[in-house]
């Protein structure tokens, strides 16, 4: 049978920085995008559309928003090619599942703003694996859980003029719609500091370290050495409010859900961020957010 060809051949590493073959790696970004997600019924809210992408100029916008988000508002370094395309893209793409927010009536001709990009673990293990896996070992995760289980959720952006809270709102809720679909136990992704000078924010690596780390057989290892003066012990609980304010969004809002984080992270000096991996079991997604988003 094909689909066990191709697990012969492309085997799913939780360990290392995963490879893909070399037929996948050469203009992923002009390859439609997956339709394994038929079944999720596009959302309508006023002047807005909420789907999975479906033909190849529609992930071809979700990609260049994410350029102008991660790129020319956040200094991530792009290679030749993604510079000349005005693209971000790799090779998960091809195969993962790509969220979108159309508005209806935006006037110019990419009308996507907002996106996020799904990849199932049984999806991930036919093709090489999670784009967290490149950074942290996700083995106690893999070991826990079934992959089909598991939602690796990435490449997250809003455009800069809908950034009010309710684009990102209305893609939690199709990403509630898609985990009940898939009867998903497991999200997890990177989520991230700008930058990549982690004594920036040795407060808040500091706060997560002490109070949202994940539980020892859940634990998730980062690639990198780490070797930064960073954390400190702090007990003042009034500071510690401060310091949850100054979190970036994304981080506060998986924290808030009931997420949490590895004890390390990860520098990834090309996309100019400190990384760190989330992880939420949906199982423990505080009530008034179940409500909000699952019912």
């Amino acid at each position: 049978m094909l689909i066990n060809k191709v697990k012969e051949t492309v085997r799913f590493n939780p360990f290392s920085k995963n490879k893909i073959k070399p037929s996948f790696k050469n203009k992923i970004f002009f390859l439609k995008p997956s339709k394994s997600s038929s079944q999720f019924s596009p959302v309508e809210f006023q002047n807005y559309l909420i789907k999975l992408a479906e033909t190849r100029s529609e992930l071809k916008q979700a990609q260049s928003l994410r350029y102008s988000v991660f790129y020319k508002e956040k200094k991530a370094k792009p290679n030749l090619s993604k510079k000349l395309i005005r693209l971000d893209y790799d090779k998960i793409d091809k195969f993962a599942d790509h969220l979108i927010v159309i508005d209806k009536k935006k006037s110019s001709k990419n009308k996507i703003v907002g996106t996020y990009r799904l990849i199932r673990g049984d999806v991930a293990n036919l093709f090489g694996g999670f784009y967290s896996s490149t950074e942290f070992n996700l083995v106690n995760i893999i070991n826990n859980y079934r992959e089909e289980q598991i939602l690796e959720l990435g490449r997250s952006c809003v455009h800069k003029d809908y950034r009010n809270g309710s684009i990102m709102n209305l893609l939690w809720k199709a990403i509630a719609e898609y985990v009940k679909l898939y009867d998903i136990k497991i999200l997890m992704g990177c989520a991230s500091f700008s930058g990549t000078d982690p004594t920036r924010y040795s407060d808040e690596l500091s706060l997560l370290r002490q109070n949202f780390t994940l539980p020892e057989h859940l634990s998730i290892d980062s690639f990198d050495d780490n070797i930064y003066p960073v954390y400190k012990l702090n007990h003042d609980n009034s500071n510690q409010l401060r310091t949850f304010a100054k979190l970036p969004p994304l981080i506060k809002g998986y924290l808030r859900v009931g997420g949490k984080v590895s004890q390390n992270f990860y520098v990834d000096h090309k996309f100019n961020t400190i990384d760190l991996c989330v992880v939420v079991n949906t199982n423990d997604i505080d009530k008034k957010y179940k409500k909000k988003y699952l019912n």
